[in-house]
C-alpha cells in the first residue's frame, strides 16, 4: 500500500531504512515504526501519502520532519536525509541537508546502517555500504564509529536493547568501548530516559538489562532472579481486578538502583510507581501475619497500588482475592442510616462504618439489622 501511494519521482529518491530493512533480512516482522528517507522535500512528500492514505499528517518543518499516523498505534516517519555534527557529548546534533550515504552514515549501528530504495532508477536496490547485512549474518552489534557511545551515551542503552531482543552479540571493540564509556551512562539525560522506556517495554528487558549490568553502567540493578520478578508482575497485572498499571513503570523500580531512581529522566508519576515497588516485599510479610479477612483487607487499603502488584507477584494470593472480591465490598448500612437514627454527624460515623465493614468481611454480622445494631454499639460506646 505504501509503495503504491508513493508518487512517481525519480528526482526524489525514497528509501525505506533502519529497522524494517533490519527485520526484513532477518526474516522476522518489523517490530518498529516504518522509516523513509527522502532525498529532497519530505514534508511535501508526507502531505501528499497522507492524502493518499487518507491519514493524518504531523509536520515539523524546523527539522524537515513529518509522520503519518496510521491505525493501530503505528506511524511511518519521513525525513530529510541529513548529515549531522555533535557539538559536544551527549549534545543534541547539529544537522543539515545531505545524501542518503550521509543520512545511513550517521546512524548508530550497522545493522541500522542499510537502506532499501523505493523510488528512483535505484528502486529495488539495498544499499548497505557499511556491512550491515554481514553483522546479521554474524549476529554482531557494531558500533558505526569510534566515539560513538560518547558522542551519545544512549546508544549503549540501545546496543543492550538490540543485543537481547535479536539475540545478537556486541563485537569486541564496541564491547570494550562501551565498557570504557559506562560510567558516563547519565540517567538524567532524556534520551538515556527515553532509551530506558523503550528496553522496559520489551519482552526481553532482563537480558538486555544483564547486558547492561555486565557493561558496567553503574545505575543498573539486574539481579539473576529479574527476570522471574518480571514476570511475576505481568501475571499479577492480568489478574482480576488488578489495577491499571504501566508494565515498563513499575519495571522500572526493579531494574534502577534506588538511589538513581529521582534522576532517571521519566515522567515524576513513572518515578513514583517504580518507587513504590520497593514496598512490596514487606507488604506480602504483612499479608502472610494477617489472620482475619479484615486484617488483609485493613492492610491492603492503606497500600500503594505497586505495592500491592509486587506482593501479589511474589506469590501473595491474598492480594488478588482482595481486587476480585473485599475491595469493592459494599455494606448496606450508610452514613445517611446513621444520621436517619440520630447519630450527629461527624467521625464516629466513619469509625462505625469501618467496624460494619470489618465485621462482615470476618462473618460476624450479616444483613441490615445486624449491621445497624453494631454501629450503634460504637457510637455509644464513643460517646
Amino acid at each position: 500500500m505504501l509503495v503504491r501511494a508513493l508518487p512517481h519521482m525519480t528526482d526524489v529518491p525514497v528509501s525505506l531504512v533502519g529497522g524494517a530493512v533490519r527485520d526484513a533480512l532477518l526474516g522476522v516482522a518489523d517490530q518498529e515504526d516504518v522509516d523513509l528517507v527522502v532525498e529532497g522535500d519530505a514534508l511535501a512528500l508526507a502531505e501528499h501519502l497522507g492524502r493518499e492514505l487518507n491519514v493524518r499528517v504531523v509536520s515539523h518543518g524546523r527539522f524537515g520532519t513529518a509522520y503519518l499516523e496510521l491505525p493501530h498505534d503505528r506511524w511511518i516517519d519521513l525525513v530529510m536525509a541529513r548529515r549531522e555534527r555533535y557539538a559536544h557529548a551527549g549534545a543534541l546534533p547539529d544537522v543539515e541537508p545531505g545524501t542518503l550515504a550521509d543520512d545511513l552514515a550517521r546512524r548508530d549501528f550497522t545493522i541500522n546502517a542499510m537502506a532499501y530504495r523505493l523510488t528512483g532508477p535505484d528502486a529495488g536496490v539495498l544499499v548497505d555500504a557499511h556491512g550491515g547485512r554481514g553483522d546479521i549474518e554474524r549476529r554482531t552489534i557494531r558500533v558505526m564509529r569510534d566515539g560513538s557511545f560518547v558522542e551519545d551515551p544512549s546508544r549503549m542503552i540501545r546496543a543492550a536493547r538490540y543485543a537481547a531482543r535479536l539475540g545478537f552479540t556486541l563485537d569486541p571493540a564496541t564491547a570494550a568501548a562501551a565498557h570504557a564509556a559506562a560510567e558516563a551512562v547519565d540517567p538524567s539525560s532524556a534520551r538515556v530516559g527515553e532509551e530506558l522506556k523503550r528496553l522496559l517495554a520489551e519482552a526481553s528487558a532482563p537480558a538486555a538489562l544483564g547486558v547492561l549490568r555486565d557493561l558496567g553502567v553503574p545505575w543498573i540493578a539486574a539481579p539473576p532472579d529479574l527476570a522471574s520478578r518480571f514476570d511475576g508482575i505481568d501475571r499479577a497485572l492480568t489478574r482480576d481486578g488488578a489495577p491499571r498499571l504501566d508494565a515498563w513503570a513499575l519495571r522500572l523500580g526493579l531494574a534502577v538502583d534506588p538511589a538513581a531512581l529521582s534522576r532517571v529522566a521519566l515522567d515524576g508519576w513513572a518515578r513514583g510507581l517504580a518507587s513504590e515497588t520497593a514496598d512490596g516485599p514487606d507488604l506480602a510479610r504483612r499479608l502472610r501475619d494477617a489472620s482475619r479477612p479484615s486484617q488483609t483487607d485493613a492492610v491492603l487499603r492503606a497500600a500503594k497500588p505497586a505495592a500491592a502488584v509486587v506482593a501479589c507477584a511474589l506469590g501473595c494470593e491474598d492480594v488478588a482475592a482482595w481486587w476480585a472480591g473485599a475491595r469493592d465490598l459494599r455494606i448496606g448500612l450508610s452514613g445517611e442510616d446513621l444520621v436517619a437514627a440520630g447519630v450527629r454527624p461527624g467521625p464516629v460515623i466513619g469509625r462505625a462504618l469501618a467496624a460494619v465493614r470489618a465485621a462482615v468481611l470476618d462473618g460476624e454480622v450479616e444483613g441490615i439489622d445486624a449491621e445497624m445494631a453494631l454501629a450503634m454499639r460504637i457510637v455509644a460506646e464513643a460517646a
